[in-house]
């Protein structure tokens, strides 16, 4: 992404941080649909209880609450590119790690059992496509066992200027040829909207 796309971001996020609070409305969402949305992202695993998880475009840290009040308890670390999001978050869940992290600029030096991406790219701005594949890449080096990414469905008929769709086919291909074979693609839990996962190794029965 470009410094000008990240520019806007910033601004876009930071001006509805700062109209809405600490509230989903901040970062884009209903109540309703963040809620689903990360109900959909815990179908990649039976339980993450004590797993090391990277919440990856964290925000405010939504989906830390959204685990404790679940009674999932995990190795949290939030990162996220705005500062006034993290320095929300810091103030909430002082038992976090919570970074400002550009995934262009920092180095990802750790690993984690699994990694979410909750609406992350989202919001429309130029050569984001690109971007999307950039960013699973070097995320999925990181990852030990899988990783969870949602996104707006290009299937949509009518659609919102401000935002941006993808295929999931598209997707689907691109992280099946270049990131494993073992993947799973939802597109039925929420209409127009789908969750990729990608494993590392075989998703077995048991």
């Amino acid at each position: 992404m470009d410094e000008l796309s990240k520019e806007y971001v910033l601004s876009f996020f930071t001006k509805t941080l700062r109209i809405y609070g600490d509230r989903p409305e901040a970062l884009r969402w209903t109540p309703e649909g963040q809620s689903l949305r990360f109900r959909c992202l815990l179908d990649i695993a039976d339980d993450i209880n004590g797993k090391k998880i990277l919440d990856f475009g964290c925000g405010k840290g939504d989906f830390y609450q959204f685990l404790k009040e679940r009674g999932t308890t995990v190795e949290y670390h939030g990162y996220d590119i705005n500062e006034n999001l993290i320095a929300l978050a810091r103030k909430k869940f002082q038992e976090c790690d919570f970074r400002v992290f550009d995934i262009d600029r920092d180095i990802l030096s750790e690993d984690f059992d699994y990694i979410f991406l909750c609406g992350v790219f989202n919001l429309k701005v130029q050569g984001l496509d690109d971007t999307v594949k950039t960013v699973l890449q070097n995320l999925f080096r990181r990852c030990r066992i899988a990783m969870a990414f949602n996104a707006l469905s290009a299937h949509k008929p009518g659609k919102d200027f401000e935002l941006h769709y993808q295929f999931p086919e598209e997707l689907f291909h691109f992280a099946v040829t270049r990131l494993s074979p073992y993947i799973a693609l939802r597109h039925d839990r929420i209409l127009y909207d789908f969750t990729l996962f990608i494993y590392r190794d075989p998703n077995a029965f048991q």
